[in-house]
């Protein structure tokens, strides 16, 4: 039973959440079959031991004791309970948001004539979304909901010439249309941009017309001007003014925006940095530094609290070819405490190798390489190729041939890299080598014969199509 999909559920829920779900199960409105709560209790009691004992045998002869063992029997009461957390899942939900409850009690009361209260309730909800901070697509949706259902109950009982409800309730549609459009199309138009997916976005070029023809109307609307220049920054990535208007609303408005409504526009803003930088704009390389110290001090590059280790390493890369070297050290050693935990010592010790690589300490970039330890793919690919720029520094030829040979073997083996990305390598350990011998021979060359023989080399490199890691190559060519 541990492998469960049940199980694994319950045990993926927090301690806090996983007493919520037991008080829920145990409530006689949402559930009055007792050995669902007999079988919960025997979970979590399982789960908060050391080594969880869950054996289908063992738990049925404490549901039924007594009874013969029939899988049927505990198969119901384990189907019972996976419907009892779905319904805990939705529930909860609901309680999160802050205006599904309450709208969802207008629709009822609505729907069970119930005037008085939709009424009495619609102020209030009303009263709400007057003291919202944010005007986004949640609010605009709740505002349709509530002047929907209050028009329509006007015209039909009270006074039909009103008109403003009704009036609010379209502008209301419209904007919560026009922000989901756009957001939606903001993220597939990034989704088509990196993984050569494609989409037909209905209506959108017709709606980004209108936008540009009456953005004086959405003056007041931020989410939507945020979203609208999203998007025209994926879409017109030559014209600066879009990312200038980003970070002029990162700057200046990001408050007035929801939490995932910033996230969202500092991702963006990033992601137009980086392929900027990737396109060969180096001047976006100080402007992505300082949108990461930005991202750091505003928490808005965090995840609930917790940094990635990938942006990690990014912004440490990032920093050290800048030559801000103090900055990474400090942002390294402030920031190892906010990694996920498993994978904390392992992100630390790799990046604070890269660190010292970059301020040339390459002995102590060793020492600290050693440490890390091949946990997936993309960790035994980085930490090998820093380490085989570490030997190739220190001009040890034998160390860093010998690691080529052996790099080169586990690419080949290696069943989850795809074969374009094999490729890329093979082909940089290839170069890579030549590299390695002609700098260890260089002393018996003239030296035009020399440069004649790096110049060459230059040239295959630039001429080949897939190579991983080609600024590398090209650097020490030219050294």
């Amino acid at each position: 039973m541990l492998e469960s999909r049940l199980v694994k559920h319950i045990e993926a829920l927090s301690a806090r959440e996983r007493e919520r779900f037991r008080l829920f199960v145990k409530s006689p409105y949402f559930n009055r079959h007792q050995k669902t709560i007999e079988l919960l209790e025997i979970i979590l009691k399982a789960l908060n031991a050391s080594k969880p004992n869950l054996k289908k045998e063992k738990v049925y002869s404490k549901l039924f004791p007594g009874d013969k063992f029939e899988e049927q029997s505990l198969h119901n009461v384990m189907s019972y309970l996976k419907k009892l957390y779905y319904r805990f899942l939705s529930v909860k939900y609901i309680e999160e948001q802050d205006f599904m409850e309450p709208l969802f009690t207008l629709e009822a009361a609505y729907e069970n004539n119930q005037f008085d209260l939709l009424k009495n309730r619609g102020k209030q909800v009303e009263k709400s979304l007057k003291k919202n901070d944010y005007q986004n697509n949640e609010f605009f949706y709740t505002d349709y909901r509530l002047n929907y259902l209050l028009g329509y109950y006007a015209a039909q009982y009270e006074d039909r010439t009103k008109s403003a409800l009704f009036q609010k309730m379209l502008n209301s549609l419209d904007r919560f249309y026009i922000i989901e459009k756009l957001r939606n199309s903001c993220h597939l138009t990034a989704n088509m941009i990196m993984l050569n997916t494609n989409y037909d976005f209905h209506f959108l070029d017709e709606l980004l017309d209108y936008l540009q023809e009456n953005m004086e109307d959405f003056n007041n609307d931020l989410s939507i001007i945020m979203y609208y220049t999203i998007l025209m920054s994926l879409r017109e990535e030559n014209n600066p003014n879009h990312y200038k208007k980003l970070i002029d609303i990162l700057t200046n408005d990001v408050n007035g925006l929801s939490s995932e409504e910033q996230g969202d526009l500092y991702s963006f803003a990033n992601n137009y940095c980086i392929r900027q930088i990737n396109s060969g704009d180096s001047n976006y390389q100080r402007e992505l530094f300082q949108l990461y110290k930005q991202g750091l001090k505003t928490g808005l590059i965090l995840d609930n609290g917790i940094l990635s280790e990938w942006n990690y390493k990014n912004i440490t890369s990032l920093a050290c070819s800048l030559k801000e070297f103090e900055w990474t050290e400090n942002f390294i050693q402030s920031y190892k405490d906010k990694l996920n935990a498993p994978r904390r010592e392992n992100a630390y010790n790799y990046n604070l190798a890269h660190l010292y690589y970059n301020k040339k300490m390459y002995s102590e970039a060793l020492s600290v390489l050693l440490l890390v330890q091949f946990t997936d793919v993309k960790y035994h690919l980085n930490t090998t190729f820093l380490l085989l720029r570490t030997y190739f520094a220190l001009k040890d030829t034998e160390a860093v041939l010998s690691l080529i040979e052996t790099f080169r073997i586990y690419v080949i083996r290696n069943q989850k890299m795809t074969l374009e990305l094999k490729r890329g390598y093979t082909n940089f350990l290839k170069f890579a080598k030549q590299l390695v011998l002609l700098k260890h021979h260089a002393s018996t060359y003239p030296k035009d014969k020399l440069r004649e023989k790096l110049n060459a080399l230059k040239a295959k490199i630039e001429s080949t199509k897939n190579l991983i890691n080609r600024y590398w190559l090209l650097e020490e060519c030219d050294n």
